[in-house]
């Protein structure tokens, strides 16, 4: 994040990191075996288009908005990946109380 950075560019960066740390948490939770909320696997089209759209006002700016579009476009990899990963995971079978005894 360049230092001269407008404040619609750091908002940008912000929510970058909250998608990441998102999908980190919904992968963190697939990891371990647990169920996942589907609703955050999905991929940030607004995001991207707010990154598009990001009129930069100098030549570090430009390469912010460029690395951040790169990363985000890493993310959503990792999103289309974990949903085909989660649609292919047979259903978790919970054992029942009878079964614990």
């Amino acid at each position: 994040m360049p230092a001269i950075g407008s404040d619609r560019l750091v908002d940008l960066h912000n929510d970058l990191t909250h998608y990441d740390t998102a999908v980190s948490k919904e992968i963190r939770e697939f990891l371990r075996g647990n169920t996942i909320n589907r609703r955050r696997l999905v991929v940030d089209h607004e995001l991207e288009e707010s990154l598009r759209l990001f009129k930069a006002e100098s030549q570090a700016e430009i390469e912010c908005r460029r690395d951040m579009l790169r990363y985000k476009r890493r993310i959503d990899d990792v999103v289309r990946e974990l949903v085909r990963m989660v649609d292919e995971r047979p259903p978790v079978r919970r054992a029942s109380s009878v079964e614990q005894l």
